[in-house]
């Protein structure tokens, strides 16, 4: 499967199964994917996003998020926890394209008032790619620039511009992505997850194997 990528350029994805069963055998992300599947199940089971929200905090650290447990602390706790609460449902909420003026607007001033760190992108993208995987992605600076060109990866807007661009990429790649899903059998994935593994592997996480077809 061939993928434009936000910045115009081309991204051939190539031996996925290999590439998501080599991931699995990593012990932080695969308990990751298995803690994504569990809120995803309470989700279904009616468990409110406010509960599941503390969760998911310490579970990013299974993928390394930078955010330390201060951090945690102060984002599981009013005033901010009710920031994260808006951004959810602003995420969640079902579209058919990119995110409107309105929507933009305000996951810019939930990052500023949540992640005022350099590190804030990425840690708030890898507590959303657990509660809403459908339409966040992990956005360590690698993939971010992977994505979306070295210039605009650390611009105000690039976590809107990486949402918008893995939502139009899932829809676009749907059913090779679900059957890719289908043949992994280490752990439950939706389409979207499948393509969030895949950009880490191809963005970074390739350096931690060798490759694919030995």
């Amino acid at each position: 499967m061939i993928l434009t990528k936000a910045d115009g350029t081309a991204w051939r994805i190539e031996d996925p199964v290999a590439k998501l069963a080599l991931r699995a055998t990593l012990p932080g992300a695969r308990v990751f994917d298995l803690a994504a599947a569990s809120l995803r199940k309470i989700k279904a089971a009616g468990v409110s996003n406010a509960d599941r929200l503390p969760l998911a905090l310490p579970a990013t650290w299974c993928v390394n998020s930078p955010a330390p447990s201060t951090v945690f602390r102060r984002w599981a706790l009013p005033p901010q926890n009710e920031l994260w609460l808006l951004l959810i449902d602003v995420l969640d909420e079902p579209r058919t394209g990119p995110l409107d003026l309105e929507s933009t607007e305000a996951i810019a001033d939930g990052l500023r008032a949540l992640g005022p760190e350099a590190y804030g992108t990425e840690a708030i993208s890898k507590v959303l790619a657990l509660l809403i995987p459908e339409a966040v992605p992990l956005m360590p600076t690698p993939a971010r620039r992977f994505v979306l060109g070295d210039a605009a990866a650390e611009q105000a807007g690039a976590f809107a511009a990486m949402v918008n661009w893995f939502t139009a990429a899932v829809d676009e790649g749907k059913d090779e992505l679900t059957s890719w899903a289908n043949a992994h059998e280490q752990v439950p994935l939706c389409a979207a997850q499948v393509l969030d593994r895949l950009l880490w592997f191809d963005s970074e996480g390739h350096r931690h194997f060798k490759n694919p077809r030995g």
